[in-house]
């Protein structure tokens, strides 16, 4: 009987904390050197089992953009899936990234254009007026789009919203009070949360108002990822680590750390591994999560 109720607790205990994730741990394969360039986004394609990388590609504002695709191994096998000036594609630094449905959804400064997810051709592009630096993007259930613009310069961020008829809305004025958005995701109960420059997660209704901030130890956050228990990832590039925040709004934790700069961060649900691009170094660390 003791033994049931032991184990009782643990299954409990497992319920209600979500997946037991280790402690902060190095990367277990840090995949570089393989020809990314500017790497800022990674993406787990649960359809095709592999990672989908965006690179920003040369500075400047050229069609030279490329997205690749990685096995679980850390193969890169191919790198230029699609590729700026190729195949009528046009990629103006591609940042944030998305796949839904049939599609793979890319931000590339003030266009959100969508391509096939199976062949990566390129099907619809939606451009963004007064858009100055499209960064990050979620899709919802219904179709619609959020995404983030970052802003230029000494001019603030924006937010927008491109609905499933493919009209584009704002869905945050431009405002400093912003502070520069850059991550996006949709929580477990439909709220839309973004971070920036600062160190507050902002969740909004699909009305675009606030419903409530939560302070984080670190800011200046990029990738912001929706976990299977409801939880979510954030990449605080001030930190130099990865949080992990509980949907029940208690203390977040540190699931990976010393990372120069995290980027655009994704999770392979399958193997509970975190993906973290990093764009200076033209790399993607993969950190397990669970021992």
């Amino acid at each position: 009987m003791k033994a049931y109720i032991g184990l009782g607790a643990v299954l409990l205990a497992l319920i209600v904390s979500g997946p037991a994730w280790a402690a902060p741990s190095p990367p277990s394969q840090v995949i570089a050197g393989v020809g990314f360039d500017g790497s800022e986004a990674a993406r787990y394609d649960a359809q095709r089992d592999d990672y989908v990388v965006s690179n920003l590609g040369p500075a400047g504002e050229g069609n030279d953009g490329f997205i690749s695709r990685v096995a679980p191994d850390g193969k890169v096998t191919q790198l230029k899936w699609i590729a700026g000036g190729v195949g009528g594609v046009t990629l103006i630094q591609p940042l944030g990234i998305y796949l839904k449905g049939d599609l793979l959804y890319v931000a590339d400064i003030r266009t959100v254009r969508t391509f096939d997810r199976r062949t990566g051709a390129p099907r619809k592009s939606f451009e963004i007026p007064g858009a100055l630096r499209l960064n990050d993007l979620v899709v919802a259930d219904d179709g619609t789009v959020y995404v983030t613009d970052s802003g230029q310069g000494e001019q603030a961020g924006a937010l927008y919203r491109i609905d499933a008829a493919g009209r584009v809305t704002s869905f945050a004025e431009r405002s400093p009070a912003l502070e520069r958005p850059n991550g996006i995701a949709l929580t477990a109960d439909g709220l839309i949360v973004h971070g920036g420059r600062g160190v507050n997660l902002v969740y909004r209704d699909r009305d675009g108002h606030i419903v409530r901030e939560q302070t984080l130890p670190t800011g200046q956050f990029d990738g912001i990822v929706l976990a299977p228990d409801g939880s979510l990832l954030v990449a605080s590039q001030l930190g130099r680590n990865v949080y992990r925040v509980p949907a029940d709004g208690s203390a977040p934790t540190v699931v990976a750390e010393g990372i120069e700069v995290p980027a655009a961060i994704g999770l392979d649900t399958r193997r509970d591994r975190l993906l973290v691009p990093q764009i200076r170094a033209g790399s993607l660390s993969l950190f397990d999560l669970t021992p």
